[in-house]
């Protein structure tokens, strides 16, 4: 009787266990291993310290300009960054390009051997390469820059790794000083309204507080009517007028002719465009990509007094 019970619990037993080759898996099962494979090497990255081991003479690639420059400016050194970056003079003549902003190339990453690679935390396409890199065990760091805190914060991180901390006190510490001398000689309670537009070719975006330039003017006494007003969450002409703004900054973005040509057709020349206050009053004016397009890390003071000039009407 016992060894009739033994046998019947092993048929129960062997019954449970599938068998290979008996059945094929089906479409869903098989979809989700996949998936499950290609997060596993993302997620496991995620739990170590990209920065570990990092320092001045480490093999860094920056996913854009504004990165690239960000390492310099702590005393580190690159040797891949995007198109937009070829042309800073700190780098050397051996970096590599590795592909446009929007579109870097995972290949020419991967072949720079790179100890760590510099992303936007704000650009889907970098939220892509960052999963790719996962996967192919590169150390990535989502970088994101909001206000001049922000880039202290991310500068006493990165001389941290260089020891450089006389570049924290002539790239940070004295540019404060000089911010707040800006933001104290603008104080009032109210400098007016603003409504900041970055312009395309592809089209315009009225930018809000959350990017680095509104920190900017928002610190000197404006206030920012896209934050309030919901017409504007897709500008035109008609809603810029509609709310009637004491200032309108334009930033243009990518190519420089084609992004004009844009905001001459879809605003300049609107009727409603020419019947603003701020257009009759030459209060409509073009930020530069320098300070206001790229981060200006460095020359975030310069930013500061450039509004500052603008509000004061003395800017040559």
């Amino acid at each position: 009787m016992r060894t009739r019970h033994l046998a019947i619990l092993l048929a129960l037993v062997l019954s449970l266990v599938p068998c290979a080759g008996c059945s094929a898996p089906d479409a869903g099962s098989e979809g989700d291993a996949a998936q499950q494979t290609a997060d596993a090497p993302a997620d496991a990255s995620a739990e170590t310290d990209p920065l570990e081991g990092i320092d001045s003479d480490s093999r860094v690639v920056a996913l854009s300009r504004s990165l690239g420059d960000l390492w310099l400016c702590a005393g580190g050194q690159l040797v891949g960054v995007t198109d937009d970056g070829l042309d800073l003079p700190e780098i050397g003549e051996d970096v590599q390009s590795i592909g446009s902003l929007t579109r870097p190339g995972l290949e020419r990453i991967i072949a720079l051997e790179p100890d760590l690679v510099l992303l936007s935390a704000d650009l889907p396409s970098h939220q892509e390469m960052r999963q790719s890199l996962a996967r192919a065990h590169v150390p990535t760091l989502e970088v994101h820059i909001g206000s001049f805190d922000d880039y202290d914060a991310m500068m006493a991180t990165f001389t941290g790794l260089t020891g450089r901390d006389d570049l924290y006190e002539q790239n940070v510490t004295s540019i404060r000083a000089r911010i707040d001398e800006a933001i104290e000689h603008n104080a009032q309670d109210d400098r007016g309204t603003y409504v900041a537009l970055r312009v395309s070719a592809s089209g315009a975006e009225a930018l809000k507080a959350d990017n680095f330039a509104c920190a900017i003017i928002d610190d000197m006494g404006l206030t920012n009517l896209a934050d309030t007003v919901a017409a504007l969450d897709e500008p035109t002409a008609e809603s810029v007028a509609a709310a009637e703004p004491d200032w309108v900054f334009v930033i243009f973005q990518g190519e420089e002719t084609a992004a004009q040509k844009a905001y001459e057709e879809a605003f300049v020349s609107d009727p409603a465009w020419q019947e603003l206050e701020a257009t009759k009053t030459g209060r409509v004016v073009s930020l530069p990509k320098r300070l206001f397009l790229y981060k200006p890390n460095a020359r975030w003071a310069e930013a500061y007094m450039y509004v500052s000039q603008l509000l004061h009407g003395s800017l040559a």
